[in-house]
């Protein structure tokens, strides 16, 4: 049986002590800053923007934590079923991050605290102050509503994913690709695909030296439809490589393998494909 080709790496390891701490140096002073701003306004006595402040705070160090904690050594891949549109099917899994379902309330509560915090404050202080001091507080309000809401929607969706049956993941199956994660479940088959590369978002390096963000799944171009355009945009199928818990390598080089040897997909979902992708690395 020959193993997938391996080209060089083109994703560094996760960060991991010292460097890891040096990479989350904003959320450190973000932290530092909402737990300050929090406690102040506790002891001027605003309570409705001291406890979401704090709360805020507190969620960023739990978020922090959670960094620390996890292993950084991949997750490798394994078999693994999959539900799909057209029913379950044997796949091989590139594990995704999957958070706890008491962490993913916890967001939804958090982003609850935001949201009630800033309608009290609306309603309260807009009818005891007047002039320039209730536009202050009134922007304010508008601000850390905002944050709450955008909280709200992010605990949604790790409450969603937590609470699925499906492990989170990209899974290779025999007929298609599927991802499901943070983006939601989406699928391409091999048939439609036609080529797989590594981006960044326009304008970003999120991952900034340790690799490119997003590894693509580009799709074919649809063919001229009657009304004489150039037919639809081709479908990408993308793939947060921050949230992986595979190294991005060994995905990267199994999907540039299956797509290029089709008579090799059968195996997908078995044992010899991760015998394949561990002679490969």
């Amino acid at each position: 049986m020959s193993s997938a080709p391996s080209p060089a790496p083109r994703w560094a390891g996760r960060h991991r002590g010292w460097k890891l701490a040096h990479h989350l140096v904003p959320a450190l002073v973000m932290a530092a800053f909402l737990i300050g701003l929090g406690a102040w306004a506790l002891l001027l006595q605003s309570w409705l923007f001291g406890i979401p402040l704090l709360a805020f705070g507190t969620g960023t160090v739990v978020s922090l934590v959670r960094e620390f904690r996890l292993d950084p050594d991949p997750v490798d891949p394994d078999p693994a079923p999959v539900t799909t549109r057209n029913g379950v099917r044997a796949a091989t899994r590139f594990a995704f991050r999957r958070n706890s379902p008491a962490f993913a309330a916890g967001t939804v509560g958090l982003g609850v605290i935001g949201l009630v915090a800033a309608l009290a404050a609306v309603g309260r202080f807009v009818l005891l102050h007047s002039g320039f001091e209730r536009y202050w507080t009134v922007a304010g309000a508008l601000v850390l509503g905002v944050i709450g809401f955008l909280i709200l929607r992010e605990g949604l969706r790790l409450l969603r994913i937590a609470s699925a049956e499906q492990a989170p993941g990209v899974y290779l199956t025999r007929s298609r690709v599927v991802v499901f994660g943070p983006l939601g479940l989406d699928e391409m088959y091999w048939r439609d695909m036609e080529s797989v590369g590594a981006a960044n978002p326009r304008g970003r390096t999120p991952l900034g030296r340790r690799g490119p963000a997003l590894i693509v799944l580009r799709g074919r171009r649809q063919d001229v439809g009657s009304s004489g355009n150039d037919g639809d945009a081709p479908h990408e199928l993308l793939v947060q490589v921050e949230f992986l818990l595979a190294d991005p390598n060994v995905l990267h080089t199994a999907l540039l393998h299956y797509l290029a040897e089709p008579a090799d997909r059968p195996e997908l979902g078995t044992a010899a494909a991760v015998e394949r992708l561990a002679v490969g690395r």
